[in-house]
């Protein structure tokens, strides 16, 4: 994975985390069934993929610092 593309995909972690957040947000000022229904539902799991993404690029950082070495 280039460098380029690691920048590409942890932006992309960042917009899906902002989203996740505020689907929160909207649950806490909106405390009707719906939102909270989203933020519980749609909003974690968008949190989910960000925080994977997040994962997968910070060992892919390791891995090109030879922190982990790939023993395959």
């Amino acid at each position: 994975m280039t460098r380029t593309r690691r920048h590409r995909w942890l932006r992309l972690a960042c917009w899906l985390t902002l989203l996740g957040l505020s689907s929160f947000c909207w649950s806490v000022l909106d405390p009707r069934p719906v939102p909270v229904m989203v933020a519980m539902s749609i909003g974690q799991v968008i949190g989910t993929f960000a925080s994977l993404i997040f994962l997968v690029i910070v060992v892919a950082d390791l891995r090109t610092a030879n922190v982990l070495k790939d023993d395959r």
